[in-house]
């Protein structure tokens, strides 16, 4: 985490070094100004970009101060004799540049595994240039519409979360167009008429790209607000990370070493999940979309969660937000038709049917599980139990798990 930090503000000093360059007069003789102003800024931005990329990653906060700074070299890269003039288009230029930064913020980077967030940061650097960036305020913000105070100490807010205050000069942006580039492309890869331009890459091995696809575009059309309302609360829970150790715990009855057990302490809870603070015990290993289970004591059920984001601002401190998919689960293995484990099976964990959320029971297991629309279910708890069932709709997919829904199939082959 520390080399992390120390990269992140190495990227920084040096497009803080571009701009002393812009703001210097000495350093720009003999340099036709526009040219120098609009490449230097494109360089500054783009290394602002890899600083986001690098402290989100490692799950920390990026500093405000970078906000104004992107928007000072943004307003650099349009100066020519005191005048300011709209930027060109080209992938090369300080616009685009300052778009792709503009639009990390809107892939909610603490919900994704540092894997995904690389994947979407490459994607990004391709189709940034669909970001609308205006100074004068929309006359509605219905949609995905972004407000900046770029004089301000925050960063952008999506307007369907917080208001734009009035009479600030402020910078909007809109991500529609992302979202309108991005269902395009998951149109054709679901028509077959995409080729494998969103199949598993070799160098992001643990992202499925139409998932993750899928997830950004709902986010670029309709930022994500906060429905429930939060209770600040303190108290001590146990906590088992990754559906690996969560079937293990379960399947042996808690009979599982304390190891795969630790301690944290719940700061807010809602109706639909948790944010908790880690005290004790392991959390390596932790990345948005793991399964979490916890409880009170020994002799609560254990509730089902899903990570939805991360924060670490330092090694030995730990945030997490959770959202809760089950109050309880059953160990079970599950094997579809063409699946790549050793054996066709897989372990994972029957939930029971939860009318806010599911009216069938669901079943939670690793990424690529999922290959058709029968599979077999085997469960030894007390008794062997084996049934082939069929899939009804598939309700959650992440980087670590998938959620799906299910039904006893009347009509086994």
């Amino acid at each position: 985490m520390n080399r992390a930090r120390n990269v992140a503000e190495a990227l920084k000093r040096v497009a803080l070094g571009f701009e002393r360059v812009l703001t210097d007069t000495d350093a720009r003789a003999g340099t036709p100004q526009k040219r120098l102003n609009e490449t230097a800024s494109a360089r500054a931005l783009r290394l602002l970009g890899e600083y986001f990329l690098t402290m989100t990653q490692a799950g920390m906060d990026v500093e405000s101060e970078i906000w104004r700074i992107a928007y000072r070299l943004y307003a650099l890269s349009r100066i020519e004799l005191g005048t300011l003039e709209p930027a060109g288009s080209p992938v090369e230029t300080a616009l685009f540049a300052y778009k792709r930064l503009l639009a990390m913020i809107s892939l909610e980077p603490q919900s994704l595994s540092p894997g995904e967030l690389d994947w979407a940061a490459e994607y990004l650097a391709r189709i940034s240039g669909q970001v609308h960036v205006q100074e004068q305020r929309p006359p509605g913000f219905d949609g995905a519409w972004y407000w900046l105070d770029p004089h301000g100490g925050a960063e952008p807010q999506a307007c369907v979360r917080r208001d734009p205050p009035e009479g600030k000069s402020l910078l909007f942006f809109s991500t529609t167009g992302l979202a309108r580039r991005a269902g395009e492309q998951l149109a054709r890869h679901e028509g077959g008429r995409g080729g494998n331009e969103l199949g598993v890459d070799p160098n992001f091995p643990d992202v499925q790209p139409a998932s993750l696809l899928e997830r950004l575009r709902q986010r670029w059309a309709t930022p994500p607000k906060r429905e429930q309302p939060r209770r600040k609360q303190d108290y001590k829970v146990e906590a088992c990370v990754g559906l690996p150790n969560i079937w293990a715990v379960l399947h042996s009855n808690d009979k599982q070493p304390q190891s795969l057990v630790s301690h944290w302490t719940v700061s807010n809870e809602s109706p639909g999940g948790y944010a908790i603070m880690q005290l004790q015990g392991r959390a390596s290993g932790l990345s948005a979309g793991m399964a979490v289970a916890l409880r009170r004591d020994a002799l609560d059920p254990w509730n089902l969660c899903v990570v939805r984001w991360l924060r670490s601002d330092a090694a030995e401190h730990i945030e997490i937000g959770l959202q809760m998919v089950s109050r309880g689960a059953i160990p079970v293995q599950v094997g579809f038709r063409g699946g790549e484990t050793a054996n066709g099976m897989a372990c994972a964990l029957v939930l029971p049917v939860l009318p806010a959320l599911r009216q069938h029971q669901a079943v939670m297991a690793p990424a690529g599980t999922y290959t058709s629309r029968r599979f077999s279910l085997v469960s030894d708890i007390d008794r062997l139990y084996i049934a082939q069932c069929r899939l009804l709709t598939l309700d959650l997919q992440t980087s670590n798990v998938e959620l799906f829904q299910f039904e006893i199939d009347p009509y086994p082959i």
